[in-house]
């Protein structure tokens, strides 16, 4: 895979994962206010104290898959190119 492709790849899942992430922005600011969710495939995977928790989660449950972290905030959060979530692929 060209890392075009990749990178498109890696897009489409924090855009998806994103615009589910919003739906369930406010049931998450009750019991997950600050943390970091861990988000795959259109779900949230679990709710983390820090990036680095929910980064090495998504290592260890995704090694080969996209997976995208978004903190649990009423703030929008803008990490540039990856338009409100990080994205973490083994390389």
């Amino acid at each position: 895979m060209s890392d075009n492709q990749s990178q498109h790849r890696q897009q489409r899942e924090v855009d998806r994962n994103y615009e589910v992430f919003k739906t369930r922005l406010p049931e998450l600011m009750k019991t997950d206010a600050n943390r970091f969710a861990l988000m795959h495939d259109k779900e949230v995977v679990a709710c983390f104290d820090t990036s680095r928790d929910a980064r090495q989660a998504g290592k260890r449950l995704f090694e080969n898959e996209c997976f995208s972290i978004q903190k649990v905030t009423a703030e929008p959060v803008d990490l540039g190119y990856f338009s409100h979530a990080s994205v973490f692929r083994p390389i």
